[in-house]
């Protein structure tokens, strides 16, 4: 029942971050209006904007129009829902959890928003930061010895990624927001957990491009969004960072913990 409540409480908020990643981009007041069909315009009252229960119902489609409702919304409420819970099992009740679930929303909506637009705004970044320095200030999740290395370690390896590939590719390989993004990810993840947890990112980006590329979806001159990929990389330190560490100082620097 616990973990049933979780879940309606995260998809609950994926509606709101549904609300960010259609309106930020837009630059469209988060508040008012209230609920739209992206199609047609006309006001969605809250029996139809129920999450995940009324795409259902509505089989995809806005009950005015008839137009299909992307997929997104849908994807957007179980997937928060689901990592909600996820983090609640990891953490329990704990700040760890707040502090950590928070950061989780957060790159949910920067990763849709730069799957769609290729961008990652820096309002974003400042409001993750904040609340992280805030909550730590109140109650330390993250010692800020490893918060602070992080934050600049997490920054200057992607700035030099960024440095590397422009020499290479003779072009901008990257953007200054995935070099911010990074940096903000060091905060809350250490210095340890971040160089890692990017290095997975890009591993499971160059999997992604591998695959779109077989299938003829992609070709090398195209930019593959990194936001969504740093995510699923830091999601794999917030849930088995500790264990992932373990082993690699077990196993590549002997002697070491």
């Amino acid at each position: 029942m616990d973990y049933l409540i979780l879940f309606a409480f995260g998809a609950i908020i994926g509606s709101f971050l549904n609300v960010c990643i259609f309106r930020i981009p837009r630059n469209i007041s988060l508040i008012r209006p209230g609920s739209f069909c992206p199609n047609c315009g006309t006001h969605i009252p809250f029996y139809y904007n129920i999450p995940v229960v009324s795409y259902i119902t509505l089989k995809g489609r806005c009950h005015y129009c008839y137009q299909p409702i992307p997929l997104r919304y849908f994807i957007v409420e179980v997937l928060t829902g689901l990592l909600t819970v996820v983090t609640y099992m990891k953490f329990g009740l704990t700040p760890s959890f707040f502090f950590y679930v928070v950061l989780i929303y957060f790159l949910i909506v920067i990763s849709f928003i730069d799957l769609a637009t290729q961008l990652i705004y820096n309002k974003l970044l400042m409001y993750l930061l904040f609340f992280g320095v805030v909550f730590n200030l109140f109650v330390q999740v993250r010692p800020w010895s490893e918060a602070v290395i992080g934050f600049f370690a997490g920054g200057a390896s992607m700035l030099m990624f960024a440095a590397l590939g422009r020499f290479l590719f003779r072009k901008e390989s990257m953007g200054m927001g995935d070099v911010k993004l990074a940096a903000v990810l060091g905060f809350f993840l250490g210095w340890k957990m971040v160089l890692l947890a990017l290095f997975f990112g890009y591993l499971y980006a160059m999997l992604a491009f591998a695959f779109l590329a077989v299938s003829g979806k992609a070709r090398m001159q195209e930019y593959l969004p990194m936001a969504p990929f740093f995510t699923f990389g830091s999601l794999t330190f917030v849930y088995w960072g500790p264990k992932i560490l373990q082993w690699y100082w077990n196993y590549f620097v002997p002697g070491m913990n």
